[in-house]
C-alpha cells in the first residue's frame, strides 16, 4: 500500500472536509453544503464516503479525493498536502513502521525523566536554576508551561528512578538519558543542567536539551539520536506554533530555545527554534505544511561569518529556492539575540520581523565582509557561492534583477558570470534510483492502473504528443501522485523543465513510468494509442460521475422544497451525457478506415 492510500484509510474524507466546512450536511447516503471554493446559496458541494471522493456541481464543476480538496483548501502542492495529511492520520514519512513498540517506550522514558526534571526544578537542588531563569523572564508558571527541569547532578540518579519504574538499563540507554562507554558502567547523559523538552510534530516528548549552568562544556547538549529523536527532523515548539504559523501565513525560525520560549510568552506563538543548525530537509518539510513565508533571525554577533553564510544558502536550498516560498533574514541589533529584544521591547521585535531582508538581498550585503573582491580569486569564490542561491529564484525576472546586482558589485558583466558556470545545466533525465520499479511502488505511490501508466510513459517518452492533449483534464487519472505528473507535464515543454519542477517525492514515479517498455510505433500509431488510452480514460471519468449525478437526484427527488437542486444536478446529468455521446461519436470516427 502506497502512503497516499495508507492516509487515505487512516482518515475520513467526511470527517477532514467538516473540520474546513462546518456547514456539511447529510443528504441521502451522501453529503452536502455551499461550495467553500466559491459564493453560492443554494449547496452545490458533495461528499461522496462510499468513494472518498468529492465534487462541485456549481461553478467550480470539479471535484477529487482527499488529497485534492486539502491542496486546494489550504493552496498547497501535493507533496505539502501529503505530509499535512500524513501528521493528521499519524502516519511517518519515512519507511518507519506504522506502530513501533520501541518507539512508545521511549516516549514514556522521556516523560518520566521529564517528571523528574521537573521535580528535581521545585527542589532545594534548584536554587541556582530557579535563580537563573527569573533572569530570563521565565517565572514558574512559564516553567511549567514549558516543561523546563533540571536533571540531578548524582551519576546515576536518573538511570535508578526509570529503573524502579520498570524500564530496564538498556531501555534507558537507548533512550538517550543515559550512557555507557566501553569499560564503564551506565551514567546519566545530563547532569546539573537545566533541561528543556523537545516535542516532535505530534507532540511526543522525543528528547532533551541540557543547559550548562556552572560553566561546564557543551554550554548545550542534546540528546544523541535515537528511534525517536532526530535532531535534524525537529523544530523546537512546531507542535505548538504549527496553528498560528498557518493562521498568519508567516513562521520565524530562531537558533535558541530560550529564544522561542521569550516569543511565545510575549505573544509571538508562530516561533520554532531550529536549535542552532541551518534548515534541513525534515524541517523544511514541516514548515511548507504550514506557510510559504518565513523570516530567520540571526544573532548580530553571527553576521558576516561564513559559517553563517553557508547555513543560510543551505537553509534557502532546502526550501526549494521556488517563487512561491520566501525567506527574509532578521539581523538583531549588536549585542542583542532575540530572547533579550523580545523581553526589553515586543513592539520592536514586531517592527525588525517586519523589516526584515529578503535572503539574498542579506547574503549580497555580506560578500565584501567574506571575500576579497580586488583579486580575480575572490569573485570567483564569492560567485561559486552565490550561484546556487541566484538561480534558485524561481521567477526568472528575479533572477535577471541578482544577476545584475551580482555583476555590479563583483564587477563584471552577466554573460562572463554565465560563462563561468553561473548556469546550471539541465539534468536529462528525471533522477532513478537503482531499482526505479521497486521505488516507485514504495511508500508513497498509488495502485497500478495499467491504464494510466501506459498513458503516461508514453507521454513522457514521446513529447511530440503534448498537441493533441492538451485539452486534457488531469482527473481522468485516478491517482493524484498521477494527476500531479501530468499536471507539470502539460505546463513544461522539455523533460528537462518538468525535472526542474517535479517534487522530489514524485521523482522516482517519473523514472519507473519513463522505465516501462513500449512497442516500437511511428508518429501516427503513437498519436493513435494516446487518443485511445485518453478516450478511454475519459470515458472511464464521466460514466463514475454519472453514478454520482443518479444517486443525487434520486435523493433531491425524495426531498421536498429543493427545486432549483434538482434543476441543477438534471442540467449537470444531461450535459454529462452529451458529453459520453460526443465521446462515443470522436472515438467511432477516428476507428473508421482510412482514418
Amino acid at each position: 500500500m502506497g502512503l497516499a492510500d495508507d492516509i487515505k484509510e487512516r482518515l475520513d474524507i467526511v470527517d477532514v472536509v467538516s473540520s474546513y466546512v462546518p456547514s456539511l450536511r447529510r443528504a441521502g447516503r451522501n453529503f452536502a453544503a455551499p461550495c467553500p471554493f466559491h459564493n453560492e446559496r443554494t449547496p452545490s458541494f458533495y461528499v461522496f464516503p462510499d468513494r472518498q471522493s468529492w465534487r462541485c456541481f456549481g461553478a467550480c464543476a470539479t471535484g477529487g479525493d482527499l488529497l485534492s480538496f486539502v491542496m486546494r483548501m489550504e493552496k498547497l502542492d501535493f507533496a505539502e498536502a501529503l505530509r499535512l495529511l500524513a501528521q493528521r492520520a499519524g502516519v511517518s514519512l519515512s519507511q518507519a513502521k506504522r506502530d513501533d513498540p520501541q518507539r512508545d517506550i521511549l516516549y514514556r522514558i522521556n516523560d518520566a525523566a521529564c517528571a523528574l526534571f521537573q521535580e528535581t526544578l521545585r527542589s532545594q537542588q534548584g536554587i541556582a536554576a530557579r535563580a537563573y531563569l527569573q533572569g530570563r523572564g521565565i517565572d514558574a508558571e512559564a516553567s511549567r508551561r514549558f516543561q523546563l527541569g533540571l536533571s540531578p547532578g548524582q551519576g546515576l540518579a536518573l538511570t535508578q528512578h526509570l529503573m524502579a519504574l520498570g524500564f530496564t538499563q538498556e531501555q534507558v540507554i537507548t533512550a538517550g538519558v543515559a550512557t555507557r562507554g566501553e569499560d564503564l558502567p551506565s551514567r546519566d547523559m545530563f547532569l546539573s543542567r537545566l533541561m528543556i523538552p523537545i516535542h516532535d510534530s505530534q507532540g511526543n516528548l522525543a528528547g532533551f536539551g541540557g543547559r550548562s549552568l556552572d560553566n561546564t562544556e557543551p554550554k548545550y547538549l542534546n540528546s544523541p539520536r535515537t528511534p525517536a529523536f532526530d535532531k535534524g527532523a525537529i523544530l523546537y515548539l512546531f507542535h505548538k506554533a504549527k496553528t498560528a504559523i498557518r493562521e498568519q501565513g508567516e513562521g520565524v525560525i530562531v537558533e535558541g530555545y530560550m529564544d522561542a520560549i521569550a516569543a511565545h510568552l510575549h505573544g509571538y506563538q508562530n516561533v520554532v527554534a531550529s536549535m542552532g543548525t541551518s534548515l534541513t530537509q525534515q524541517q523544511v518539510a514541516l514548515l511548507k505544511s504550514t506557510a510559504k513565508r518565513f523570516v530567520m533571525a540571526l544573532d548580530a554577533d553571527a553576521a558576516g561569518q561564513q559559517a553563517t553564510f553557508r547555513s543560510l544558502r543551505d537553509s534557502w536550498h532546502a526550501l526549494g529556492g521556488r517563487s512561491d516560498v520566501t525567506l527574509r533574514v532578521l539581523v538583531l541589533p549588536f549585542g542583542k539575540d532575540p530572547d533579550e529584544l523580545i523581553r526589553s521591547s515586543p513592539e520592536a521585535w514586531r517592527k525588525a520581523i517586519e523589516e526584515a531582508n529578503p535572503i539574498l538581498d542579506y547574503l549580497l550585503s555580506m560578500v565584501s565582509q567574506l571575500w576579497d573582491l580586488s583579486t580575480g580569486q575572490g569573485k570567483e569564490l564569492a560567485w561559486a557561492e552565490l550561484k546556487p542561491v541566484v538561480f534558485e529564484q524561481g521567477n526568472v525576472f528575479d533572477q535577471d534583477s541578482y544577476l545584475r546586482k551580482v555583476a555590479d558589485i563583483l564587477g563584471t558583466s552577466i554573460e562572463r558570470l554565465q560563462a563561468e558556470g553561473g548556469v546550471p545545466v539541465p539534468r536529462r533525465n528525471i533522477p532513478s534510483t537503482p531499482r526505479a520499479q521497486d521505488s516507485a511502488k514504495g511508500n508513497i505511490f498509488p495502485t497500478h492502473d495499467p491504464l494510466e501508466e501506459h498513458f503516461l510513459a508514453m507521454l513522457l517518452r514521446w513529447p511530440e504528443l503534448r498537441e493533441p492533449v492538451q485539452e486534457l483534464d488531469p482527473n481522468c487519472l485516478t491517482a493524484w501522485e498521477d494527476r500531479k505528473i501530468l499536471t507539470d507535464w502539460l505546463r513544461r515543454s522539455t523533460m528537462e523543465e518538468l525535472t526542474e519542477m517535479l517534487e522530489v517525492e514524485l521523482r522516482p514515479r517519473a523514472a519507473y513510468l519513463l522505465s516501462l517498455s513500449i512497442p516500437p510505433m511511428d508518429l501516427h500509431q503513437r498519436e493513435q494509442a494516446v487518443m485511445d488510452c485518453f478516450h478511454r480514460l475519459e470515458e472511464r471519468r464521466l460514466r463514475n460521475l454519472k453514478q454520482d449525478e443518479a444517486l443525487l437526484l434520486a435523493h433531491a427527488a425524495r426531498e421536498e422544497g429543493q427545486p432549483r437542486t434538482l434543476e441543477e444536478l438534471s442540467a449537470h446529468a444531461i450535459d454529462t451525457n452529451q458529453r459520453l455521446k460526443r465521446l462515443f461519436h470522436t472515438r467511432s470516427e477516428q476507428r473508421r478506415p482510412g482514418r
